[in-house]
């Protein structure tokens, strides 16, 4: 990223969404609607009390994947990082899934006939769907609360064992379905490009694999948040706590 496509506390709110319409919706979990004139990010961010430095980095490391301030947003309270995760997961709930299903059905709907294939993207959608939905609600009942369980021990006794017991914590599940959520986004646009019957409805299906793409460029800069911040976070945690056994 060259310096002068790095989002300051001086750019212009509106300027960053014309360079970079993607961030549209980040900047929207942070509670922000437009509507902001000509202020400036740091103005904007103190109207909405939003945390100028965390929304800096969030919208540069979206913005572009070479930056990352990996010590400094280790720095951050892990509450603000899950806070900003859980938004994203209702993002995907109440925008991402839902269009994307609109999406899927309305291609199967344009589909005269011999629509077999058609049929098939259905399917794997609605599986890939209910995959998806049992990640993010796993991430909300196990490990967003270990994270946030581990913060508050380091101010009382250590029990690392028993806590990671009740809440049922695994690091090698949650990679594994990581890892499934990115893998089969990309089974699902593969499907699409080799597999369509030849009287496909050529817009609707260009606007079916489009969405999917942004879809999956926003689930990967969520999987790198959590990898790159809160994990290490979380073992930092757990290091320090088997240290005071």
């Amino acid at each position: 990223m060259s310096q002068q496509s790095i989002v300051s506390p001086d750019s212009k709110m509106a300027d960053v969404i014309l360079m970079n319409y993607l961030l549209l919706p980040v900047i929207n979990r942070f509670g922000i609607r437009l509507g902001f004139g000509d202020q400036t990010v740091e103005q904007v961010c103190a109207q909405y009390d939003v945390n100028l430095s965390f929304f800096l980095d969030i919208i540069n490391a979206y913005h572009d994947e070479s930056y990352f301030p990996r010590e400094k947003m280790r720095g951050y309270p892990v509450d603000m990082i899950v806070d900003y995760l859980l938004k994203t997961h209702d993002f995907y709930r109440q925008k991402m899934l839902p269009e994307t299903q609109q999406l899927v059905e309305d291609l199967i709907a344009s589909c005269p006939s011999e629509c077999d294939n058609l049929n098939m993207i259905a399917d794997f959608f609605s599986i890939y769907k209910q995959e998806l939905e049992n990640h993010l609600a796993s991430e909300e009942k196990h490990f967003f609360p270990y994270v946030q369980a581990l913060t508050k021990m380091e101010e009382g006794p250590p029990s690392l064992e028993k806590i990671r017991s009740y809440y049922d914590f695994s690091y090698d599940n949650h990679s594994e379905e990581h890892d499934n959520v990115i893998s089969k986004m990309l089974d699902l646009k593969n499907i699409i490009i080799k597999y369509l019957p030849p009287n496909y409805n050529t817009t609707l299906c260009n606007n079916l694999l489009y969405w999917l793409f942004i879809f999956e460029k926003d689930l990967k800069d969520h999987e790198r948040l959590e990898d790159i911040i809160l994990l290490p976070a979380l073992r930092n945690i757990e290091n320090r706590l088997m240290q005071n056994l």
